[in-house]
């Protein structure tokens, strides 16, 4: 596996963000295109979740949660498996789970 020089990182990512065509003359293998994503990613950070995104202002709320390490590295394996983040896993979780066992809310004031 090669690595990426920081001259070839800069070119791809000057090509990601422009709207030219798809070859750009730099072949990765899965490895090395998984690395240079994650250096991009690092570099140009991500973007805000919060509901004023589109202005720009606020952020996203952060939560922390203790996990055991068996589930730690499950969740680990499975974002790499599925080429996400556990960030992104841990949102879609908390929002399938919301969505399946929502509170029945009249009853719960009585």
């Amino acid at each position: 596996m090669s690595k990426l020089t920081e001259q070839e990182l800069r070119d791809l990512t000057s090509w990601a963000e422009s709207d030219g065509p798809a070859d750009s003359g730099v072949t990765l293998s899965e490895d090395d295109a998984d690395r240079a994503a994650q250096r991009i990613l690092r570099m140009v950070g991500r973007p805000s979740l919060g509901h004023r995104q589109a202005t720009g202002e606020g952020s996203s709320p952060r939560r922390q949660v203790r996990l055991p390490h068996t589930l730690n590295h499950e969740l680990d394996e499975y974002a790499r498996c599925e080429r996400t983040t556990a960030s992104e896993v841990i949102r879609l979780a908390v929002s399938e789970y919301l969505h399946h066992h929502k509170p029945d809310l009249a009853n719960a004031e009585a």
